[in-house]
C-alpha cells in the first residue's frame, strides 16, 4: 500500500468522523429546538386554563339577571357588527352547515353550504400505504379553500366566503349549485360537476347583479394545504413533492417550491394557467383561462421532528387575485393519481372546458422524468413500451424483466463492440512491441512520451483506446431515464412483487428502531434486498471487467475506486424504490451473461494474428472511423500542439 493510499483512507475516514460528529450536533440541536416548542406551548396552555379559570370566577359573582342582560346586550352587539361588516349578506352570515356529497366511481368529493367550497377528497381506487385506509388528498384538517371580495357593508371589508353560508340548489349525485344571495338581489353561485369516471372538477363561478354583492370585481382565492403523507418513507416522498405551476406560453415549473431544504416562494406577475399542490404520487390541480394575474404560491417546509412531521410533509399556499371580467368564469380541478399517459390526454380536456381551446396546458409535465435528454428517453421509449407490456395485465416484476431484456438485445451491438475494443486491448499486451515499450518507459516523468508512442502503436495495430466510449455513452440516457422514470411510476405503487410488497418504496428485509451514528444516516434504519443484489452483482462484473482489461492492473487506485462504487450506490439507492434496484439488478446480472457469451464465441488467436497483420499493413489515419477516428485526430493536435509551444519557446530563447 502506497502512501498516496494511505492518505486517501485516511481523508474518507476523516470524512465519515465529521459526518458523524456534525449529525450528533444537528440531532443536538434539533433536540434543543424540540424540547424549547414543548415548553412554549404548556406555558401558553397553562395561561390559557388560568384565563378561563378567571373568567369562569367572574361569572360565578353574577346573579341570573345579569347574565341574561349581559348575554342580550352581546347578541345586538353582534347584530350591529355583522351589518357594518357584511351589508346586505348579513342575513347570509348566519345559517346551518349542511355536507353534500357529489361521486363517481374514481372520486368522492364533499361539499360544505357553510363556505360552499369543497371540503374533502378521496381517492376511492387508491390505499394510503401510511395508515392503509383509503386515500384522502385532503379534508377539514389540513385543508383550507375560500374566495374574498370586497364587501358592501359599512367598513367595506374584504368577505370570506368561509364566513357565508349557502343554498345547496339543484343538487344530483355529480352536480350541485352552491348559491350565495345577498338581501337586495346579487347572487354568487359555486357550480360543481363531476363525470363519470373522471378524476376532472369543473367548478363555474357565476354572478347575477354583481354590483349588488360587491363594489369591486376583483376576487382573490386563498387555499391553504398541509400535504398529507400517503407513502411509507418520508424523506424520498418529499423530495418528490414540489407546488408546480404554468404560466401561459411557458414551460411548467416548480423552481425552489419543490426544494425539501428550505422555504419558497413565487410571486405571481403574470398569467398563470394552473397551479399544482402535489405530492410523490397524486396532485391536487386548479386550471383557469390565465385568469390568475396577481399573488404569490408559497411551500414550507414541515419538520419531520415537529408534532406534524409524521402525518404531513409540507405546507402549500395559493394566494392569487382574478377579475370576474363575465358572468360566468370557469375553472377545472383535478384530483388524482401522476399518471403520465392520463395528465397528457387530459390536457386539451381540460383547457377547452376552462375556455383555452387548441392550446396544450401540458399537465404531464408536473411529473419530472429528467433532464431534457432523459425526459426524452422516457417519454418516447420507456412510457410507450412499459404501458404497452402492461395493457397485457403482466405482473409488474415481469414487465421490469422484459424491459431489461429488451433494453440489452437492443443495446447487444454497442456492447459486443465495446467488448471487443476490450478484448484487443488486452490481447494487444502480449505483444512483444507493447511490453518493449513499457521498459523503454518505467518511469513516471516520461509517462507523457509513453502516451504518445503507445498510442501510435495501438493506431498501427487497429486498437483503439476509446473503443468503448460511444456504445457506453449511448447507453448511459437509458440508466439515468429509468432511474428518474420507476421513483414516479405510480403505476408500480402498490404492487408486489417475490418479496418487495410494494415495488415503489424499498424492499426492506433488515429494520432496527435504535439510533446507530452514521449507520442511520446512510442507511435510514433498514437494508433493502434488492439493493443487496444490485451491489452483489455490480461488484462481481466490476470484478469480470477488470479481468477484461488488464490496463486497469497498473492503476491501484481506479482499481479501488471501481470497487467503492457499487457500494456507494448500495448507500444511495438502499432508500429508493424496488423497483430500480430491482432492474438495475437485473441489467447487471445480463451483463454478466452477455459478457461470457461473447467471450466465448470471441476467438482471440485469430484477434492476435490480425493485430500482428496490421502491425505490417496499417490503416491510414484519414481511413480510420468512429472513436478510433478522435483518438487519431486528437493524437495529431496533441503533436501539433507541443511543435507550436517549442516554436514559441525557442522564440522567446532567441
Amino acid at each position: 500500500m502506497n502512501k498516496n493510499t494511505i492518505i486517501g483512507i485516511l481523508l474518507l475516514f476523516g470524512l465519515l468522523m465529521g459526518m458523524q460528529w456534525y449529525n450528533g450536533k444537528e440531532a443536538a440541536e434539533k433536540e434543543a429546538a424540540h424540547k424549547a416548542l414543548v415548553e412554549k406551548r404548556n406555558a401558553e396552555r397553562e395561561a390559557e386554563l388560568k384565563k378561563q379559570a378567571e373568567w369562569q370566577a367572574m361569572q360565578d359573582t353574577l346573579t341570573q339577571e345579569q347574565k341574561d342582560s349581559l348575554n342580550i346586550a352581546a347578541a345586538l352587539q353582534d347584530s350591529l357588527n355583522d351589518i357594518k361588516h357584511f351589508g346586505v349578506l348579513a342575513s347570509a352570515s348566519k345559517g346551518e352547515a349542511k355536507i353534500v356529497t357529489l361521486e363517481n366511481d374514481v372520486l368522492r368529493l364533499t361539499l360544505n353550504t357553510h363556505g360552499g367550497m369543497i371540503e374533502s377528497v378521496t381517492l376511492k381506487e387508491y390505499i394510503n400505504n401510511l395508515d392503509s385506509t383509503q386515500l384522502q388528498l385532503f379534508d377539514t384538517r389540513n385543508n383550507k379553500m375560500a374566495i374574498l371580495f370586497e364587501g358592501r357593508g359599512q367598513y367595506r371589508d374584504d368577505i370570506s366566503t368561509e364566513e357565508l353560508y349557502f343554498d345547496a340548489i339543484n343538487q344530483t349525485d355529480s352536480t350541485v349549485t352552491m348559491r350565495l344571495k345577498s338581501d337586495d338581489g346579487g347572487v354568487l353561485d359555486f357550480v360543481y360537476s363531476l363525470k363519470a369516471g373522471s378524476y376532472v372538477v369543473g367548478f363555474d363561478i357565476h354572478t347575477q347583479n354583481k354590483n349588488l354583492l360587491t363594489n369591486d370585481s376583483r376576487f382573490n382565492l386563498k387555499w391553504t394545504q398541509k400535504l398529507l403523507r400517503t407513502e411509507i418513507g418520508r424523506d424520498f416522498e418529499e423530495r418528490y413533492s414540489s407546488l408546480y405551476y404554468r404560466f401561459a406560453g411557458e414551460e411548467p415549473d416548480d423552481d425552489d417550491l419543490g426544494s425539501s431544504t428550505k422555504n419558497g416562494v413565487k410571486n405571481v406577475s403574470g398569467a398563470l394557467t394552473w397551479f399544482n399542490f402535489k405530492n410523490q404520487f397524486f396532485s391536487s390541480i386548479l386550471v383557469s383561462r390565465n385568469l390568475f394575474k396577481d399573488g404569490e404560491l408559497r411551500s414550507d417546509m414541515i419538520e419531520e421532528e415537529s408534532r406534524d412531521g409524521y402525518l404531513y410533509l409540507k405546507n402549500y399556499a395559493a394566494n392569487l387575485y382574478f377579475d370576474m371580467e363575465q358572468e360566468t368564469e370557469r375553472f377545472c380541478f383535478f384530483f388524482g393519481p401522476n399518471n403520465y399517459p392520463l395528465l397528457n390526454d387530459l390536457s386539451e380536456e381540460i383547457a377547452e372546458q376552462v375556455g383555452l381551446d387548441g392550446e396544450d396546458i401540458e399537465l404531464e409535465h408536473t411529473i419530472y422524468l429528467g433532464w431534457p435528454i432523459v425526459r426524452w428517453v422516457n417519454r418516447f421509449i420507456v412510457l410507450p413500451f412499459f404501458h404497452w407490456l402492461d395493457s397485457y395485465a403482466l405482473n409488474y416484476g415481469l414487465i421490469i424483466l422484459l424491459m431489461t431484456l429488451l433494453i440489452k438485445l437492443i443495446t447487444m451491438p454497442l456492447t459486443y463492440k465495446s467488448f471487443v475494443a476490450s478484448a484487443k486491448m488486452r490481447i494487444a499486451q502480449q505483444l512483444p512491441e507493447v511490453q518493449a515499450l513499457n521498459e523503454k518507459y518505467p518511469n513516471q516523468e516520461d509517462a507523457m512520451k509513453k502516451q504518445q508512442e503507445m498510442m501510435a502503436l495501438y493506431g498501427k495495430m487497429g486498437v483503439n483506446q476509446m473503443g468503448g466510449c460511444l456504445p457506453m455513452l449511448l447507453q448511459w440516457p437509458v440508466l439515468i431515464a429509468l432511474f428518474y422514470f420507476f421513483p414516479t411510476s405510480i403505476e408500480l405503487r402498490g404492487e408486489s412483487f417475490l418479496w418487495a410488497h410494494d415495488l415503489s418504496t424499498y424492499d426492506a428485509v433488515i429494520t432496527w428502531d435504535s439510533y446507530i451514528p452514521v449507520v442511520d444516516w446512510i442507511f435510514h434504519q433498514h437494508i433493502s434486498l434488492f439493493c443487496i443484489l444490485m451491489t452483489a452483482t455490480n461488484i462481481f462484473y466490476t470484478w469480470l471487467m477488470q479481468k477484461q482489461n488488464p490496463s486497469q492492473q497498473s492503476m491501484p487506485g481506479m482499481k479501488a475506486m471501481m470497487y467503492l462504487m457499487p457500494l456507494m450506490f448500495l448507500a444511495i439507492l438502499n432508500n429508493y424504490s424496488a423497483g430500480l434496484s430491482y432492474y438495475y439488478f437485473l441489467s447487471t446480472l445480463f451483463g454478466i451473461i452477455q459478457t461470457y457469451a461473447i467471450r466465448l464465441s470471441m476467438n482471440e488467436p485469430k484477434i492476435l494474428e490480425q493485430l500482428k497483420y496490421n502491425m505490417t499493413h496499417p490503416k491510414k489515419k484519414s481511413e480510420m472511423s468512429g472513436c478510433a477516428g478522435l483518438a487519431a485526430k486528437a493524437q495529431e493536435a496533441q503533436k501539433l500542439q507541443q511543435q507550436q509551444m517549442k516554436a514559441q519557446a525557442r522564440k522567446q530563447y532567441r
